[in-house]
């Protein structure tokens, strides 16, 4: 484990200099100012600000909210904001996550020696830069700038430090350094604190010790723990990570909030997300993401061909049962479970699994399959290639994505910074805007806002919830964008003006005064701040605004 090969030092420089060219390449975009392609990131940032400045936990100071949905990524992002503000600050989770990156290389490392990159193997070179941009998604995830890519890194040191200590330790185990007894606990509970999904990664864990001690994939050279020391590992996996996920919540609880994250609650009933659960939409979601089909098909065939072999009396090493197994499972209970999604972030520990699995399976070709033997390991990945063609396409499109953010999140973050930067408002989403704002805020999709979300669940969100909700919390202005309350405005709300962004994904993002009294400084702010726009936010105002504001004072409200 570590870069003592060519093929690991040459993932590890093709992360950093990927990230790089990332990054110059963006703020050419964006005028020299740095923004992530989703503004997410600034979410956690928002409550790590918050937590080392105010002691709350929550995008408010005072205001205790279930904001983040990785305790683990906000804790690590905390203590960075006391020295690294600003701008500075805002990079801490990219250099985070580059980090994490390159700890998902070293776990790799050895792996990655099947590949030997120099001036006379020309297409290992190529195959090690296409293992870490297309098929682990090295670069791509880590320039989104959260916690999936720790995630992703922690969930490979975890299935390697399991594999090490109970299932037989795979190749070259005799020359690795042992693994301590605590190291997998330990790395559960990391792991479950950044994403939950870790939850099922422990049981594809689980199936992967089962497998690891059957006959069809028991490796005579390095065999498993016995059976009981196995049961007892997968229960104290299990244990760690329902600690972890009931210890964050029991806090949540203890502040009148629910047991998971407001944003795991909305996404399992279906804002924003797929929420069916069934074989067929779990197959649905798969195929959304050819790359996972293609790691589960590799895993399926590992497994059927070391059982076939085997069975035939070839002699076959062991090592890649074990990862096949877990990467098979983990992918199967992710597509029942969990969200494959276009922005790839949420699958982004998949990607480092299947990885794991190809690699441990290309010095074993010539047992498992005869008629590969020849061709050179090289060739048979870039053979995955084209299954990670929206994974490398991503990677090159972060640039243009993060100029997007920053031709509409960041701009309606920078005025509301400028215009109402202590002032209550209401907004649709928090990111950017959370970060900048220094008075009350009120999140009307619920992320950072508990009455809301209860109010969204209980089905009580319409018009009139949201005007006594904004009067009480003497809301200013509210931004939202099209979706954003389903229709349910009320009335007494003034349309003041629309930025519309033609590329962004919500292409309308609509201000509205939210009583007469701050429609004239709410236009004034606007056409104050409109020369600051880049040139392809097109602005319309309603011309009536004003009018109905005075008509509306004049008749006392």
């Amino acid at each position: 484990m570590g870069f003592r090969t060519p093929a690991a030092r040459l993932a590890a420089v093709t992360v950093v200099v990927t990230v790089v060219a990332l990054y110059a390449a963006t703020t050419a975009l964006t005028s020299g100012t740095f923004v992530y392609p989703l503004d997410d990131p600034a979410i956690h940032l928002s409550v790590a600000r918050r937590l080392v400045h105010d002691g709350t936990w929550g995008v408010v100071a005072g205001e205790f909210q279930s904001a983040s949905s990785s305790p683990l990524w906000t804790l690590l992002l905390a203590p960075t904001q006391w020295v690294a503000e600003g701008a500075a600050g805002e990079l801490v989770p990219l250099a985070l996550a580059l980090a994490a990156a390159l700890v998902a290389v070293r776990v790799l490392g050895d792996d990655l020696a099947v590949l030997r990159p120099g001036p006379r193997r020309p297409v290992d070179a190529v195959a090690v830069v296409a293992v870490v941009v297309g098929l682990a998604f090295l670069p791509g995830l880590a320039f989104m700038g959260m916690e999936h890519t720790l995630h992703a890194a922690l969930v490979l040191a975890l299935a390697a430090a399991v594999e090490a200590r109970w299932a037989g330790g795979g190749p070259r185990a005799a020359d690795r350094v042992p693994v301590p007894r605590w190291a997998p606990v330990a790395l559960a509970a990391a792991a479950t604190a950044a994403r939950y999904e870790t939850g099922g990664v422990v049981v594809a864990l689980a199936v992967g010790l089962a497998v690891a001690g059957l006959g069809p994939w028991r490796d005579p050279d390095t065999p498993p723990a016995p059976a009981r020391r196995r049961v007892g590992a997968v229960a104290a996996l299990a244990a760690t990570a329902a600690a972890v996920v009931g210890g964050v919540g029991a806090v949540s609880l203890a502040f009148g909030q629910g047991l998971l994250p407001n944003s795991v609650v909305l996404k399992s009933v279906g804002d924003r997300g797929d929420t069916r659960r069934s074989p067929a939409a779990a197959l649905e979601r798969l195929v959304g993401d050819p790359l996972l089909v293609a790691f589960a098909v590799v895993a399926v065939a590992v497994l059927a061909a070391t059982a076939v072999a085997r069975r035939r009396g070839r002699v076959v090493p062991g090592g890649a049962a074990f990862p096949a197994a877990v990467t098979l499972v983990a992918i199967l209970v992710h597509a029942e479970l969990g969200a494959v999604e276009a922005s790839l972030r949420y699958q982004g520990y998949l990607y480092g699994l299947g990885t794991w699995t190809v690699l441990r399976v290309l010095p074993l070709l010539p047992a498992l399959a005869p008629r590969l033997a020849g061709l050179p390991a090289g060739a048979v990945v870039l053979l995955l290639v084209p299954a990670a063609a929206h994974q490398v396409e991503a990677t090159l499109s972060a640039p243009r994505e993060a100029a997007i953010t920053w031709e509409q999140r960041y701009q309606v973050a920078r005025f509301l910074a400028e215009a109402y930067r202590e002032a209550p408002i209401a907004i649709s989403e928090l990111g950017y805007i959370s970060l900048y704002h220094d008075g009350p805020l009120t999140d009307v999709y619920g992320l950072a806002d508990h009455e809301v979300l209860e109010a969204r669940l209980d089905g009580r969100a319409d018009a009139a919830f949201w005007r006594d909700l904004t009067e009480r919390r003497d809301v200013e202005v509210v931004v939202t964008y099209d979706f954003s309350l389903g229709g349910d405005v009320p009335p007494e709300w003034i349309r003041v003006a629309e930025w519309r962004s033609p590329d962004a994904y919500f292409e309308v993002t609509r201000f509205w005064a939210a009583a007469p009294e701050h429609t004239g400084p709410l236009i004034e702010r606007l056409r104050a701040y409109e020369p600051e726009l880049p040139p392809g936010v097109e602005v319309t105002y309603n011309d009536v605004a004003p009018l109905v504001a005075a008509t509306r004072m004049a008749e006392g409200g």
